[in-house]
């Protein structure tokens, strides 16, 4: 490990460089890389491995059958140092501009008072300052000072950088295969975040969701409708089979009234991390009770009145976290002129996400979908371009060594910390997690961000600093756990200790 003189240094030139690394941060938001259009991709993915070359010699840009990935090592000293997979993402999901407070590839600062969230002084607003560019640019710029002050890092680091996460990862796996033996050798994996709410509290998670995208599509054709897919008059509705009304059809069995998924035999395919009544959970819904700004502040950044059906978050935090979710981004099909035109569309279709817990595969879902829409005379509705992968299971807390680094370091920052069993994010990072044997997956840091996958993302001014000193302590005190298990694990029968070699 580095020594604590060492890490003083270290902390003291990130400070020194605050202002520098906070413009590194604007010029990567200014950079287009938007995955489901290609706008930017191969520009960014040589930006990124050029940011990554100032650590990582070896960076690289590696062809997949998609946009790059990113990938590079830095390696320390220490011959049995273990290996951290660092997992990030340089590709940005979509904007409308026209709903951004600012130009949403501007890297403006502005005052948050601005954007109508809460009063926290000076953010940063732009497309993936928050998810992802900021935070991991933020540790790059750590190791950066880290290596510069001490010629060296407490543990290896495999940089994993894709350009297709925010379009469901389909190359990942490839290139997990093709790279399998040199990841394969860490002991974990980290998607760096800045994980405090705006009141301070860093949530921490046991376990991650699996995604499923998909397209439902309804065209005509033989089994009704026009046989070619084309329009005809609004008034044939009345007769002919509508593609359109099949598909919202279909599309309302998926759901109940209060947005939950009804999807047949889900329930008996899921692997729950813990069950409703779990003391964890229970603790949880008690302490979002006992502090009810919580949930105010969440609302009001996401610039939302109520939580659905008016009832308290609560209660909805159960399902938020242990169930199998959907959400309909978009439906397409029709006339979208500025008027009128009394048509019947000839296809439609809804793009549709599904989040799920760990112990079933994306195609087991796809499966069950199909077999739900048949089983109610909706076999007109296909799935087409479905992608996803699974979740990561959690693992026993005295395996779990990056959760329980997080725990060390959050401590020392004074940061409290909320624990929950899973949560309804997802990540693909999960791909990295299980090569021959279960490792654990964190998302965590410090600093304030929020509104991803919205208009005026933003993180606070600050944020870029605060995770910078995080990712040198947080990687000090992983491998203080790691090497804590390697002497406790050699001890003799008698008790008595000998040094712990390698393997």
């Amino acid at each position: 490990m580095i020594s604590k003189l060492s890490t003083t240094r270290v902390h003291e030139l990130i400070d020194r460089r605050e202002t520098q690394s906070l413009e590194a941060v604007r010029d990567y938001i200014r950079q287009p890389s938007f995955s489901d259009t290609g706008e930017g991709m191969l520009e960014c993915a040589q930006y990124t491995r050029e940011l990554l070359a100032q650590i990582a010699p070896d960076a690289a840009v590696v062809e997949t059958a998609g946009w790059p990935v990113v990938f590079g090592s830095v390696r320390a000293k220490n011959p049995d140092a273990p290996t951290l997979i660092i997992y990030g993402l340089y590709d940005v999901t979509p904007t409308l501009p026209e709903e951004w407070t600012v130009d949403p590839l501007g890297a403006h600062i502005v005052d948050a008072a601005d954007l109508g969230i809460l009063p926290l002084g000076k953010v940063l607003v732009g497309r993936g300052v928050n998810n992802h560019k900021g935070p991991v640019l933020s540790t790059i710029l750590a190791i950066k000072a880290l290596l510069d002050a001490t010629g060296d890092v407490p543990a290896n680091l495999l940089y994993v950088i894709e350009g297709e996460e925010e379009i469901g990862s389909p190359s990942l796996a490839g290139f997990v295969k093709q790279y399998r033996s040199v990841l394969a050798k860490a002991q974990g994996v980290w998607l760096p975040c800045m994980q405090q709410n705006a009141a301070g509290t860093m949530t921490l998670r046991r376990a991650y969701k699996g995604l499923l995208l998909t397209e439902l599509e309804c065209k005509g054709g033989e089994w009704g409708g026009t046989r070619d897919g084309r329009h005809v008059w609004a008034g044939h509705s009345a007769w002919i089979d509508a593609p359109m009304m099949k598909l919202i059809k279909a599309l309302s069995t998926l759901y109940d009234d209060h947005q939950r998924l009804t999807l047949d035999g889900i329930e008996e395919r899921l692997e729950l991390p813990a069950a409703a009544d779990d003391p964890e959970v229970q603790a949880l819904q008690a302490a979002f009770d006992a502090n009810p700004e919580w949930e105010r502040n969440m609302l009001t950044n996401l610039n939302v009145t109520r939580m659905e059906g008016g009832r308290p978050l609560s209660e909805h935090l159960p399902y938020y976290m242990l169930g199998a979710t959907i959400n309909i981004q978009g439906i397409t099909g029709g006339y979208q002129g500025p008027s009128f035109y009394t048509n019947m569309p000839g296809r439609a279709s809804a793009k549709v996400d599904i989040r799920f817990p760990p112990g079933i595969e994306p195609q087991n879902m796809v499966e069950l979908v199909e077999a739900h829409l048949r089983r109610r005379g909706h076999e007109a509705v296909r799935l087409k371009n479905t992608q996803g992968y699974a979740g990561a299971p959690a693992l026993p807390e005295e395996r779990d060594t990056l959760l329980r680094a997080a725990r060390i370091t959050a401590e020392r920052y004074g940061v409290p910390v909320v624990v929950w069993p899973i949560a309804n994010n997802c990540s693909p990072a999960s791909l990295l997690c299980n090569l021959g044997i279960q490792i654990p997956y964190s998302i965590a840091g410090t600093g304030h961000g929020d509104r991803p996958h919205a208009p005026d993302e933003y993180i606070t001014v600050d944020s870029v600093n605060k995770l910078m000193h995080w990712t040198v302590d947080y990687l000090n005190d992983w491998v203080g756990v790691i090497e804590g298990e390697r002497f406790s694990t050699s001890q003799d029968v008698d008790g008595s200790r000998r040094p712990a070699g390698p393997g």
